[in-house]
C-alpha cells in the first residue's frame, strides 16, 4: 500500500510492507522513519495528512503524527473490527472532519459505522434484494 502526502509542501510518502510502514522524503529520497503496524486492507491519511488509519483483516489502528518531530507516530486507538475488513472509508473530505471522524468498514453487503476513536455507531447490511451485492464506495456529507 502507498499513500502520498496531499500537501505539496510536506513532500513525503508512506509505503506499507510486511507489517511495517515506512515514511520517505520525496526530495532527498531518504527514509525518515518506520513503525510497525499491519496495513493489509487500508492505509488512509487524513486531517491534513497529520493522522493515519491502517487496517488489516480484523484490526484498525488510528495514528497521529507529531507536528514538530519527524519520528514514528503515536497510536491514538486500536480496535478489533466487528467485520472481516474488505474496504474502509473515512469522511476525510467532509466539512465535518474536524468535528468528528467517521469510519465505514465493509464486507460484501455488510457494514459497520464507527465514530471518533472507533466507537461503534451502527452495524447493518444492505437489504435482502441485494444479497449478492458488494459495497464498493460511499460518500459522507
Amino acid at each position: 500500500m502507498v499513500q502520498i502526502s496531499s500537501d505539496p509542501t510536506r513532500h513525503f510518502f508512506l509505503i506499507a510492507m510486511e507489517g511495517t510502514v515506512f515514511k520517505y522524503d520525496l526530495v532527498t529520497k531518504g527514509l525518515m522513519f518506520s513503525f510497525k503496524t499491519k496495513a493489509e486492507k487500508a492505509m488512509i491519511m487524513f486531517d491534513k495528512d497529520d493522522k493515519l488509519l491502517v487496517a488489516s483483516e480484523r484490526l484498525i489502528h488510528l495514528w497521529d503524527f507529531y507536528d514538530t518531530k519527524e519520528e514514528a507516530p503515536e497510536l491514538i486507538t486500536a480496535c478489533e473490527s466487528d467485520l472481516k475488513v474488505e474496504r474502509v472509508f473515512i469522511n476525510k473530505n467532509s466539512a465535518n472532519v474536524k468535528d468528528l471522524l467517521y469510519v465505514l468498514v465493509t464486507n460484501a453487503n455488510d457494514y459497520v459505522l464507527y465514530k471518533g476513536r472507533m466507537e461503534r455507531v451502527l452495524r447493518s447490511k444492505i437489504g435482502p434484494e441485494h444479497q449478492s451485492a458488494k459495497i464498493t464506495c460511499c460518500e459522507f456529507d
